[in-house]
Order: structure tokens, then sequence, then C-alpha cells
């Protein structure tokens, strides 16, 4: 009897996390085939544009379709003139202003309404959060009417509204950041005699780096990309940045593919050199050394 007793749970025991794992593992191999060709179908998506990007720069007879290239670097020869590096002057010229306009009042605000009391902060932090998502397009119009009436149809205006519409998310994404460095470090830094301004730059900013950076990234791409804005208001050819140049090589009956390509190609590569130097920063994420060393 106790012989039958004993039996069952031992065979219990032994074929019982046996044939758990064995379920375990088929479900486990149906989830990795299932999510394995998700990605693969996502990644061809993704992986098709580009492969047409790479060809069509080195194609001698460039079209809209995926093909095998015929190699020339006259696309490149053509996508390198002197106006359309000036226009890639120009771009990083308008992302640097935008950047610096939105970053550097950004932080500052970010701070004021992480660390102080400001009566309706939830409401105005909501009401900026609206902002970001206001699309520019639906106000290019009357802004066109301003720009023309106060004769600021130029470089640095415009420059200066990119940065302010990347201003609302900046401030909400770096508030965040700072939300997350301790206040015991910023009470330390008051009790030796610093200021706001002392605490700000040498405690808070340290130790916020990432988040700046990643603030500041976000300001750097809204310019550098922006198309509508640059068309309309920066009427003179030589001060046109790269999307503008870009758009210059699609013409009335004919599109000159192997051009678009290679400058594509070219106008990528500053934001590339971009994510290369600021990975550093985001490798070593939220750290204390800063202000430890401040």
């Amino acid at each position: 009897m106790s012989t039958a007793t004993i039996n069952p749970s031992t065979t219990s025991v032994a074929e019982g996390p046996d044939a758990r794992s064995e379920v375990k593992a088929k479900r486990f191999g149906s989830e990795t085939v299932i999510s394995t060709v998700i990605l693969i179908a996502i990644g061809i998506f993704f992986l098709a544009p580009l492969l047409w990007l790479f060809f069509a720069s080195v194609d001698a007879n460039a079209s809209a379709r995926l093909q095998w290239p015929e190699f020339t670097l006259k696309n490149f020869t053509e996508a390198a003139s002197a106006d359309n590096m000036r226009a890639l002057l120009n771009s990083a010229y308008i992302s640097v202003v935008a950047t610096l306009v939105a970053t550097i009042p950004a932080t500052m605000a970010a701070y004021t309404f992480s660390r102080h009391h400001i009566p309706w902060k939830g409401p105005m932090l909501l009401f900026i959060l609206m902002l970001s998502g206001v699309p520019v397009s639906i106000m290019i119009i009357p802004l066109y009417e301003q720009f023309l009436t106060l004769n600021l149809l130029s470089l640095i205006p415009a420059a200066i509204f990119l940065g302010v519409t990347s201003l609302p998310f900046e401030i909400w994404m770096i508030k965040n950041f700072i939300d997350s460095v301790p206040s015991e470090l910023e009470e330390a830094a008051r009790l030796e005699g610093a200021n706001t301004m002392h605490v700000l730059l040498r405690v808070i900013t340290p130790v916020a780096l990432p988040g700046i950076a990643a603030a500041a990234i976000f300001g750097f791409i809204n310019a550098w990309g922006n198309f509508l804005v640059p068309l309309v208001l920066i009427p003179a050819t030589d001060q046109a940045p790269a999307p503008v140049a870009l758009y210059g090589f699609f013409g009335g009956q004919m599109v000159r593919f192997g051009p678009i390509a290679a400058y594509s190609l070219i106008y990528s590569v500053p934001i590339l050199i971009l994510y290369l130097a600021m990975s550093r920063l985001f490798r070593g994420g939220f750290s204390l050394g800063g202000a430890i060393r401040g």
C-alpha cells in the first residue's frame, strides 16, 4: 500500500518538470518563430528604401525601382556642388542656432518647474506638453505674414523660430531628468554658499547632462530635417538649407534620382556624426560623478 502511494508521487515529481519544460519549449518556439517573422518583415520594409538609397547613389541609370547599379560617382559629384554644400552649411547654421535657442532656456525653465513651487504648475506643464504637439503647418500662413511685415524673412529669424518650436518638448524632457537629481546635492551646494545659477551650472547640469543632450539632439534634428519653415520663411536662394536644395532635384518633367540619393546620403552624415559624438553620454547614463567633481 505504501509502495503504491509512493510510486505515483515519484512519477509526478520525475515527469512533471519535464512535461512543463516541453510545453514551455513548444510555446517559446512558436512565439520565437512568430516574432522573428514579424521582425524580418519590418526589417525588410525599412531596409528596402535604404538599399535603394545606396544603390541609386552610385547608379548611372537610377530610377524609382530597386535595381543593381551601373556604377558611377557622377551622382556624388553633382550632389557635392558648391551651391549644395552651401545649403548644407546653412542647415548646420540653422540647426545650431535653433538648438541653442531651445536647449538653454528649456534647461532653465525645466529647473524652475522641477525645484520651485509655482502656482498652477500642473496645468502649465500640461499646456506646455500640448504646445509640443501643435503642427507648425497650421501656423505657416499667418507666420509668413508676420515675418513679411517685420522684414524678418531671412536665415536667423527662421532658425530662432525653429528653436522656439522645440522649446515645449525640451522643457518637458529635461524636467523629467532634473526631477531624478537628488535634492541633497543641491542642498549641500547651497550650504556652501552657491547661488541658483551656480547650482544649475555645477550641480544640476552635470548630473542631468544625458537628458539635456537628448533634448538638444531632438532640437537639432527638428531643425535639421524641417522643410516647410525654411521654404516659406527664407526666400533667398543663397540662404536655403539642405532640404530645400534637395527639393531642387525634382524637375518639372524629370526627377534626378541618382543625385537625390547621393545628396540624401551626404545630408545624413552630420546626424550620424552627432549620434556617434553623443553616444558616450548615453552609454554612461545617469551618473553623479559630474556633480561630485563639481
